[in-house]
């Protein structure tokens, strides 16, 4: 190797997305190892050969953080991977060792979880062979020094920041930028992770239930699905908090809506916690949120799939009840969402429970316009 060799740090991960921690151990290995570039790879793949989040998305959030970093590099080689080739980290080195040998001398950054599981790694006898292993210290993750004696692993000490992508998608955001905390806002990304702290368990798969059949749903229809998963997987958001919490809300920002039945209020404090909390800024996404379980008498094809999907998908007591709906519901959600009332009023007078003279006056409206 030419002795003008340019020291490159490469840092692989999932980034998924990427957070102060990354970059706090790939500056200080930067500066440790006195390289002259640090690439950073994300992943295509999970270690179980399933797909993460979209690489442009992941991308745009590594340019975001690297903003100002001259010497920080985007490898996309591994998202380029068609074959899944490039899932382990031998084969991505034997190619980039070959490629540019000549040139350049490679350092391989881990942090002390992945030391500690190294024997795992494919081929990381010869892996380590090719690349000079770094490792930065990780909060929460002694080191093995025995492992690290044995593959001649570099230990790199230095300020630790305690962060992990788990935390960021789960909707904790003091580790990230503001652009990046956007960027995740806009693109209404990871709304699964962020909505579990916020839901019990019988109402997070709930939600979740619900929002996978809406998009089914509504792409048969030809409708917005990414609109019918947004709304329905965020349509309870609010229903964990105490009444008093979503009074509250409802006092301040539709206090018109006060004189509806109580069981209503969560669908106008959920819409608003759709907006401030998730970002959600789409009017039709926020109107279905908002219609879901108190209808209105100007439902789009959209708030009916929202509606339907929240009474008819498959964690509900009563599914086996509802299949015939459910199956109508790909074909003509007109018929389905008028079904879907008539469902709830025999519920109503088999629990001998108070008419809801509201649900009527609407399922006679909707009779009507078929």
């Amino acid at each position: 190797m030419p002795m003008d060799a340019k020291k490159i740090l490469l840092f692989g991960g999932s980034y998924n997305p990427i957070h102060q921690g990354h970059l706090n151990a790939a500056i200080n290995a930067f500066n440790y190892l006195k390289c002259d570039e640090v690439w950073l790879i994300p992943r295509k793949y999970n270690y179980d050969g399933s797909l993460l989040l979209d690489g442009k998305h992941r991308i745009a959030m590594m340019k975001l953080a690297l903003s100002g970093l001259d010497n920080f590099k985007i490898c996309d080689i591994e998202l380029k991977d068609q074959s899944k080739k490039y899932i382990y980290t031998y084969n991505t080195a034997k190619y980039l060792t070959r490629k540019y040998k000549k040139d350049y001398k490679f350092y391989f950054l881990i942090g002390a979880d992945q030391l500690n599981n190294i024997e795992n790694w494919y081929e990381i006898d010869k892996l380590t062979k090719l690349f000079q292993f770094v490792c930065f210290r990780r909060p929460g993750y002694p080191i093995v020094t025995s492992l690290a004696k044995k593959y001649n692993i570099t230990i790199i000490e230095g300020n630790q920041i305690d962060a992990s992508s788990t935390m960021v998608r789960a909707g904790y955001f003091d580790k990230v930028n503001d652009d990046i905390q956007n960027y995740i806002m806009e693109h209404e990304l990871y709304l699964k992770e962020r909505i579990m702290p916020h839901l019990t368990d019988r109402l997070f798969i709930h939600s979740l239930t619900s929002a996978r059949l809406a998009k089914s749903i509504a792409s048969s229809l030809n409708v917005n699905s990414n609109r019918a998963y947004v709304a329905s997987i965020l349509h309870d958001i609010s229903k964990s908090l105490p009444i008093d919490e979503i009074k509250k809300i409802i006092e301040v920002h539709y206090p018109s809506k006060l004189k509806l039945p109580e069981f209503a209020w969560h669908q106008y404090a959920s819409a608003y916690l759709a907006s401030v909390e998730f970002g959600i800024k789409d009017k039709k996404t926020l109107k279905a949120i908002s219609s879901h379980c108190y209808a209105t008498f100007n439902m789009s094809s959209l708030d009916k799939i929202v509606y339907c999907a929240d009474k008819l998908e498959e964690s509900r007591s009563f599914a086996s009840e509802v299949v015939d709906i459910r199956k109508e519901a790909f074909e003509d959600i007109n018929l389905a969402f008028i079904h879907t009332m008539e469902e709830q009023l025999r519920i109503l007078k088999i629990k001998k429970a108070p008419v809801d003279k509201h649900l009527e006056k609407l399922l006679k409206y909707y009779k009507e316009r078929i």
